[in-house]
């Protein structure tokens, strides 16, 4: 048996496993069903992510490693979060590995070898053998049964040092691959014990189509004692702890390149595990030289990367728990901007919910460019979620078992409100979003381009008027915007010198939605992290309440209240913001606050002027910044993006159908030029505004909300497509009195 051991460890092709089963023998062996029922395939077949089963499989040895570190500290019982058995067990403040600024810092050094997820050669280029291998706690024989090939078992839900319970385990991981390899040795600690490694083989048993329904998966015992084979072998070849191998697993898009942005396992492990507890390592064998990485999630990579612009942190009170919500915005320096946070999450899900640091589900960017109106931080603005001290009910309602999608349910509607109000707060990304937005203006405004926009507001207010979408917009040129100077940076004092409140009294609330107040100081901002340091009072208290203060930058606070349900319209109240320095003289600073009724109350028919923004055009050549960023091409047409001051159309200039009608145009006069490429940018960007207004919602349901985004965008490209070849087509049918008027018009002037 041990040379058939020494067989199983080096098998990594479906055939070397096949002669394993062979040299072992039919008279040795029988399969039991996993979770000890032959109706299993229901079970592990719920994911439809290889991603999120290979997640289950790290998240499983992170907690081997965290129960062996708890058996050599004698098994205490006041670790209530996995976070805190980090810091207290790795000397990892806060269990955030963020934390540790120094890429070679000895923590990291030591941790990450104990979990290690290798690629290697499964004969197959397209599906490689997929290995997670821990130096952990392991497992006897008898364990198998009752953990690793349990399923839904309750063997975690007691233990609060370990990150699972709310998922499905690791058994979504068998039905990516037809066998897998199991190989664990037990940790025992100070009790010596024989040096045994147990182990089996997970296969997928087709069954009878004549009489069986569907396959199902089982496992191999022996059959002296029905449980998994045990072999004696030294520690030096097999240290304790647990080896999962999954042969030939259809990795979807993640199968290539380790490192490849957005497809390899590089990006599978931060993304999915976008903080973990503890550090690990992932390799790809395949090659003929092996690539290591240290994998310590991408809140660490964000918080110290050389590409920000800016960063926040915003502790919030939520229902009976509490949630830290984390955003960063990357900064447009370097190659390729627009495409660095294909290294992070999908451009189109970049706001991500976790629970122990292992992603539980996201949101779309429409909460972005839509809800917010930045466009222009679209595709920089990275947001993590943190639930780990959210309460039990919330994350019951929150979590599915697969850790694939979030429940659709009031809970993730109330999350969704709340991080859309807490960014909505800061002024920063405000700043950023019209600071961007200047990039791309060229500053230049000429009659003709007055009067055409004058023309295409009227255009767009009849159909808006007929449409009963909204009743006016406006022409506002495109030099006209708010000003994106940042606020001068406040030097800390120690004592602080003052406090300040800036928002301005009253401050205007809604019933039952947050809303923040600004100061501004010149203390620490430690001092805003602790309730002893800085204390918030609403008056009366039936008003409201406190939920958090974000990070102090530069000098600017932010401090987070929420108005109660049971506020009316016209209540007031006022809020006290206290400073106490240690040893030192309070600051207090204080502002009314009034109830007021939301506009969306005081106008349900949806008109109005809420929806009839301003409207700018922006011709734009291959020389423009957004065109260059978009990856725009002779084929591109438009893009419409509402922002904080209304609506912005960018049309492309280098449009092949109208290149042709200017090089016509050229033989004329510059004015002839002019004109045709006027009466393009009218039309076109009428098109462009129709098209802006078909609402994903109304095409999809709400379980293909992460399809909505890049899917209507590819539709309305090939919309306008279509418009650009009919607009141009009809120019050309009536260049000639186009041509004509224009030359008419010049010679009135002269």
């Amino acid at each position: 048996m041990k040379e058939i051991f020494k067989s199983l460890l080096a098998a990594h092709k479906p055939e070397q496993v096949r002669e394993v089963i062979m040299k072992i023998g039919k008279a040795k062996y029988r399969f039991e069903p996993v979770g000890n029922r032959k109706n299993n395939l229901a079970t592990i077949n719920i994911g439809t992510d290889p991603a999120a089963g290979v997640t289950e499989r790290i998240t499983n040895a992170i907690d081997a490693v965290l129960e062996k570190e708890w058996i050599d500290q004698e098994e205490p019982t006041d670790i209530k979060t996995p976070r805190r058995a980090s810091e207290l067990w790795f000397n990892i403040e806060q269990g955030k590995i963020s934390k540790i600024s120094d890429s070679n810092d000895e923590r990291l050094r030591s941790l990450s070898p104990k979990v290690k997820v290798t690629l290697t050669d499964s004969g197959q280029k397209t599906k490689p053998t997929v290995e997670i291998r821990d130096l952990g706690i392991g497992l006897e024989p008898e364990q198998f049964s009752k953990t690793i090939l349990d399923l839904n078992g309750n063997n975690k839900i007691g233990k609060l040092h370990l990150m699972g319970a709310y998922g499905q385990g690791g058994s979504t991981a068998l039905s990516y691959n037809n066998l897998t390899l199991i190989i664990s040795r037990p940790f025992f600690g100070d009790k010596r014990k024989k040096p045994k490694v147990a182990w089996t083989i997970v296969r997928i048993n087709p069954g009878d189509v004549n009489k069986d329904k569907h396959e199902w998966y089982e496992y191999m015992v022996d059959k002296g004692t029905g449980q998994p084979f045990v072999t004696e072998i030294d520690d030096k070849e097999f240290e304790p702890g647990t080896l999962v191998r999954h042969i030939m697993m259809d990795l979807g898009k993640f199968k290539g390149n380790m490192t490849a942005p957005g497809t390899g396992l590089w990006y599978l492990a931060h993304n999915y595990l976008f903080d973990p507890i503890i550090p690990f390592t992932i390799s790809d064998e395949r090659g003929s030289k092996p690539v290591n990485r240290t994998v310590t999630g991408n809140n660490r990579l964000l918080t110290n990367t050389d590409f920000l612009d800016y960063r926040q942190e915003v502790p919030l009170t939520f229902k009976d728990g509490k949630v830290i919500i984390y955003y960063w915005v990357l900064n447009t320096t370097g190659d390729n901007p627009k495409t660095r946070i294909k290294n992070y999450v999908m451009p189109s899900q970049p706001i991500v919910i976790t629970f122990n640091g292992q992603k539980q589900g996201v949101i779309g960017n429409t909460l972005i460019k839509n809800d917010l109106k930045l466009p222009f931080l679209d595709n920089y603005l990275i947001v993590q979620i943190e639930a780990d001290n959210m309460d039990n009910d919330s994350k019951r309602q929150l979590f599915s078992s697969t850790r694939e999608s979030l429940r659709d349910t009031s809970i993730l509607e109330e999350l969704k409100k709340l991080t859309l109000d807490t960014l909505a707060a800061d002024d920063e990304l405000k700043r950023l979003d019209r600071e961007r937005k200047q990039r791309y203006f060229t500053q230049e405004d000429t009659s003709a381009l007055d009067n055409l926009r004058k023309r295409l507001a009227r255009r767009i207010n009849t159909f808006l008027k007929s449409s009963g979408s909204g009743n006016s917009v406006t022409a506002t040129k495109t030099n006209e915007s708010h000003n994106s100077e940042k606020l001068p940076e406040i030097p800390v004092e120690d004592p602080p010198t003052f406090f300040e409140i800036v928002t301005p009294s009253p401050k205007e609330v809604y019933q039952n939605k947050s809303f923040a107040i600004k100061f501004k100081t010149d203390a620490h901002p430690s001092y805003f992290n602790k309730a002893e340091t800085f204390v918030a009072f609403i008056e009366p208290q039936s008003f409201g309440m406190f939920t958090g203060t974000a990070r102090v930058v530069d000098g600017y606070g932010l401090a987070h209240f929420r108005v109660s349900d049971e506020t009316q319209i016209g209540d007031e109240g006022q809020i006290t913001l206290e400073l106490r320095p240690p040893r030192q003289k309070s600051f207090n600073s204080a502002v009314d606050v009034v109830a007021i009724e939301r506009p969306e109350d005081s106008n349900p028919s949806g008109d109005g002027d809420n929806k009839t923004p301003n409207i700018q055009v922006e011709f734009v050549d291959r020389n423009n910044p957004w065109f260059q960023e978009n990856e725009w091409n002779d084929l591109s047409v438009a893009q419409v993006l509402d922002d904080q001051d209304g609506v912005i159309i960018y049309v492309s200039a280098e449009n092949k159908n109208l290149t042709k009608l200017v090089a016509r145009a050229q033989r004329y006069s510059e004015e002839a030029v002019d004109s045709i490429q006027n009466k393009y940018l009218e039309h076109i960007s009428f098109y462009a505004f129709m098209a802006n207004k078909v609402e994903p919602s109304k095409l999809f349901s709400e379980d293909q909300e992460s399809l909505q985004g890049e899917f209507v965008e590819k539709l309305r490209d090939e919309y306008l497509k279509n418009a650009s070849e009919t607009v141009c087509g009809m120019i050309n049918d009536f260049f000639e009195p186009i041509i004509t008027e224009s030359v008419e018009k010049d010679s009135v002037m002269t």
